[in-house]
């Protein structure tokens, strides 16, 4: 149990949710309010914990959303910090990264769950998409890396203009940073290729900006098919009369900032011993940065996740 009375718990949680995120409170706060989130997503989600188990899928994940938010994705400095507190029980290093890779599907769910809510609640209808690349290793170890060897993870970063070795995570995000929609491929595939599977969950009669990455005919095509106005930066040689083009640059800027906030969590690459691990770690990250988007919405917002728990 994460707390000795039970009943005590359940009348205290939600003044733990509605005061304890802010700055200058201790961690202790901060760990009980991620853990009624996670928690009442996971009911309402109906994720079954393991009746073998003392511990609870939602302090696995609370644990792991610590180790990716506040010790740059680092597990063992998280289970290290998190044991003399007792706010969970104990168990094991191992058998707690086990754990964690076994709720993958789980961090899925969970970011899927306030991405929906994200988009329910957007006012404007208008999103940014875009991509940014996550390194296995760098270029020149490719032959050496251990976790994956494969031809497509080579891919192009257009915006550094160099090549990397990895995976590449595309996004949907609000003008408010908040991602919607996620999707992760290998490094070679192609922003455009992406943008077809995208463009359908864009609302209808709602607006999608790209960057000119995402320039093609039959993209804007396929979105007039599903009632979105798809525009996308154009290439300064290319003949097109874009009066909006700097206040798409302006919007897109959102998307740019959430790709910031993400990556300087884990730095230049992700730690991992197993791919396994390293997607599931990656997955963490975006989920960790959903939710603290869920935290900087207003309170009244913040309830409804809440209340579509119960």
């Amino acid at each position: 149990m994460l707390v000795k009375n039970q009943q005590i718990w359940n009348e205290s949680w939600l003044f733990h949710w509605k005061t304890s995120w802010q700055k200058g409170l201790p961690m202790e706060h901060k760990i009980i309010t991620i853990y009624c989130l996670i928690d009442e997503m996971c009911k309402g989600l109906n994720v079954k914990n393991d009746i073998r188990a003392k511990i609870t899928n939602a302090e696995i994940l609370t644990m792991a959303y610590l180790a990716v938010s506040d010790f740059n994705g680092n597990y063992r400095k998280a289970h290290l910090y998190l044991n003399p507190t007792k706010l969970f029980c104990p168990i094991d290093y191992s058998r707690f990264i086990r754990r964690i890779n076994e709720l993958h599907n789980v961090v899925e769910t969970l970011f899927g769950y306030l991405s929906q809510l994200f988009a329910s609640i957007h006012p404007s209808q208008i999103y940014a998409i875009d991509s940014f690349p996550v390194e296995l290793c760098q270029l020149q170890r490719e032959s050496q890396c251990q976790l994956m060897r494969h031809t497509e993870l080579k891919g192009y970063n257009a915006s550094k203009k160099r090549y990397f070795y990895g995976f590449k995570v595309h996004m949907i995000a609000t003008t408010h940073k908040e991602p919607v929609s996620c999707y992760i491929s290998f490094g070679k595939v192609s922003d455009v290729k992406v943008a077809y599977k995208f463009i359908p969950r864009l609302p209808p009669n709602s607006t999608g900006i790209g960057d000119k990455g995402y320039v093609s005919s039959k993209l804007e095509h396929l979105a007039q098919c599903f009632g979105v106005n798809f525009s996308p930066i154009y290439r300064n040689n290319q003949n097109k009369n874009d009066t909006e083009h700097w206040i798409k640059r302006k919007l897109r800027k959102s998307i740019e900032t959430a790709f910031s906030m993400i990556t300087a969590k884990f730095g230049k690459v992700i730690k991992a011993t197993s791919i396994n691990g390293f997607l599931t770690k990656l997955k963490l990250f975006i989920t960790a940065y959903s939710i603290d988007c869920f935290f900087k919405l207003p309170k009244e917002k913040q309830q409804l996740v809440f209340s579509y728990a119960n």
